[in-house]
């Protein structure tokens, strides 16, 4: 399968490119939004050797702006996976109705949108989803293509780091390689209002469960 992907100076970046290695997917582009940090997570990821293989175009930017837009328009690649920047989404309608932009969410859709997603899941159902959707404009609205349940880590406090991680890229690759088999589903109209920030006293409540 063809596909491009948009990455930022994360750790769920890394733990892309690493897994898309190591099941010998290899994306067409590399879209990289590089904010000039100079925090460990851009001094690992400008180190991955995954670069030397792959066609890389560099952005000096945090968001898709109108160059990042106007370079995804151009390609003739309809998928893409999606790492950017916590917190930050894409807005422009083209790219989203022209574009097959996937994006692994660590909840299962369309409960659980929003954000930390994993602790509100485990507080009410003692369990743990994750879901690859197509982006669209509102927030973990768009089709969905996967969903999958996940194990308990056995140290519920890597959820933040490791474990959320883990989880996204596993999806992301099961979807690459499954695209065709797969069929996205619209997601039905409901009024439920999507998660944000936990708070640390429910956080804590999580990490007494057992």
């Amino acid at each position: 399968m063809k596909f491009s992907i948009i990455i930022s100076n994360t750790k769920r970046s890394i733990y892309y490119l690493k897994k898309l290695s190591s099941n010998n997917l290899a994306p067409n582009e590399i879209i990289y939004l590089d904010d000039n940090s100079r925090k460990i997570n851009s001094y690992l990821l400008k180190k991955n050797k995954i670069f030397s293989k792959n066609k890389i175009k560099r952005f000096s930017t945090n968001f898709i702006n109108k160059k990042v837009e106007n370079y995804i328009m151009k390609l003739k690649t309809k998928y893409f996976v999606y790492s950017g920047y916590p917190g930050i989404v894409i807005k422009n309608k083209k790219i989203l109705n022209e574009k097959a932009i996937l994006h692994s969410h660590p909840g299962k859709l369309p409960f659980y949108k929003g954000s930390t997603t994993i602790y509100y899941s485990l507080l009410n159902s003692n369990k743990i989803y994750c879901t690859t959707l197509i982006l669209r404009e509102k927030i973990d609205t768009g089709p969905i293509i996967y969903v999958k349940e996940y194990p308990k880590p056995k140290i519920l406090k890597t959820i933040d780091d490791d474990y959320d991680n883990f989880i996204r890229s596993e999806n992301i690759v099961y979807v690459l390689k499954n695209i065709s088999k797969l069929k996205a589903k619209r997601q039905k109209i409901n009024k439920l209002i999507p998660y944000f920030v936990i708070h640390p006293i429910l956080r804590s409540c999580v990490f007494n469960l057992r």
